[in-house]
């Protein structure tokens, strides 16, 4: 939802000030403040770095909001508030459900504010299981299926490196606390959110299909967290398949779909037709096994063990065809009435 903002709603900014806000506003800084305590004595607890939390200055946060939605009403597509005069205008993208709005946080972007309503929905009854597909995520491919399809790599910050290369330079050379300084930095901040829009785009069309094409979903529980702090952690931060694999929860959950997650350790490396190990290095983009004589692709492989560790047996027809093309050491071809799910 995109709200027009009026210069009014400058005035009721976090940290100014003017008249109080309604007690739910206020509420939403204390849970912030208390998450912020929370996760110092976590890490204290833990032995880490404990990061006392700092002072922040109002131009630190960009969102505020309410943790209930009262002293806020929504009538006839516009927001009032104590403590902002006037009203503020709202752009539905979509009807909102039946049911009561929970939450209302705003946060401010590069070309306004956006509002977002928190409302409690049913989750669809689960949905027989006629389909299930292993998800094996990648670098090279994104995504690739036990079925043989694939999503291509979207590389949304590998192809803005250029622009965003000299915008960066172009900043450098502004003298700090001058207007044009703040402008070159408004055209950086600009470079950020249109890669930030293109990825979550790439990532809701992906989730969204496959939710929607299967019934049963096996992916792995990766410790992305980990694989950040390596030599290609820009690459995984540009994959982004934690927010991913997040995506096709709810929208599992909300589609009656099963999503299954599975130990990641040694699916590329064990041969899925017999099981036997077969150690690779990355570079090694072909599976060869010299015990049953499999040769597929490095994904592929990975993605029916994938399936086969979330307990799903070949009586499914996706399974058992994906079986039957294994054993033909030919690339799976997809079902009669299974759409292809990516172009490429």
């Amino acid at each position: 939802m995109l709200v027009k903002t009026p210069r009014s709603v400058l005035a009721f900014s976090p940290g100014s000030r003017s008249e109080p806000g309604p007690v739910t506003f206020q509420r939403a800084t204390l849970k912030r403040l208390d998450e912020a305590y929370k996760g110092f004595f976590r890490r204290l607890k833990a032995g880490g770095k404990p990061g006392f939390p700092r002072y922040r200055g109002k131009g630190w946060f960009k969102s505020f909001g309410f943790r209930q939605f009262q002293g806020i009403t929504l009538k006839e597509g516009r927001l009032r508030f104590k403590g902002m005069p006037g009203s503020l205008r709202v752009h539905l993208h979509r009807p909102l459900p039946d049911s009561e709005i929970k939450s209302c946080p705003f946060r401010r972007y590069e070309k306004g504010w956006r509002v977002s309503f928190a409302i409690e929905v049913e989750c669809a009854a689960a949905r027989p299981v006629a389909r299930a597909v292993g998800v094996d995520v990648g670098l090279t491919t994104f995504a690739t299926f036990s079925d043989g399809q694939s999503i291509p790599s979207l590389r949304a910050a590998r192809r803005a490196e250029r622009r965003l290369r000299c915008a960066q330079r172009a900043l450098s050379r502004k003298v700090r606390g001058s207007r044009s300084r703040n402008k070159a930095r408004r055209v950086i901040a600009r470079c950020h959110a249109a890669i930030a829009r293109q990825r979550a785009n790439h990532l809701h069309q992906a989730s969204a299909r496959v939710v929607k094409a299967y019934d049963f979903i096996a992916v792995e529980k990766l410790n992305v967290n980990a694989l950040a702090r390596s030599m290609h952690a820009k690459a995984f931060h540009d994959a982004s398949w934690s927010k991913f694999t997040d995506m096709l929860a709810y929208k599992a959950a909300r589609a009656g779909c099963h999503l299954v997650e599975v130990d990641p350790r040694n699916t590329s490396q064990d041969c899925s037709g017999c099981g036997a190990r077969v150690p690779k290095d990355l570079s090694v983009r072909r599976h060869e096994c010299t015990h049953c004589g499999l040769a597929i692709d490095r994904d592929l492989n990975a993605a029916c063990n994938i399936l086969s560790r979330a307990g799903v047996g070949p009586g499914l027809r996706n399974v058992a065809a994906v079986r039957a093309s294994v054993q033909a050491e030919s690339s799976v071809a997809n079902g009669p009435d299974h759409e292809p799910l990516w172009a490429n």
